[in-house]
């Protein structure tokens, strides 16, 4: 199970459910249409996945999401925002690179 809360009132907007054989980046993949436009939304560190991440931002207008960086993650920093907080651009693998996919991610 998958849920989805909006931050200020801690009320659940969206859930998705599955068995044991589906992962929780799968779940969460069925969430991204019930997600507005306009919204930002903050995940937990085991949901990086560039293929979620990804598919999040562009299921609509002005989805952000914002995530704790990945120990070992490469990426170019970008803009610095404030104290520990940069704006970045996610280096991928080989592999992601090999599936022809458009990546770049800020």
């Amino acid at each position: 199970m998958v849920c989805q809360m909006e931050l200020t009132s801690h009320l659940l907007t969206a859930a998705a459910f599955g068995t044991m054989k589906n992962s929780e980046n799968e779940l969460a993949e069925q969430l991204i249409e019930q997600t507005g436009d306009n919204t930002l939304t903050l995940m937990d560190k085991g949901y990086y996945s560039l293929g979620l991440l990804n598919g999040w931002s562009l299921a609509g207008e002005h989805r952000h999401w914002m995530i704790p960086l990945r120990k070992g993650a490469q990426y170019e920093e970008l803009r610095k925002l404030g104290k520990g907080d940069h704006l970045v651009k996610l280096k991928t693998s080989p592999q992601a690179r090999k599936s022809g996919r458009d990546w770049e991610m800020k």
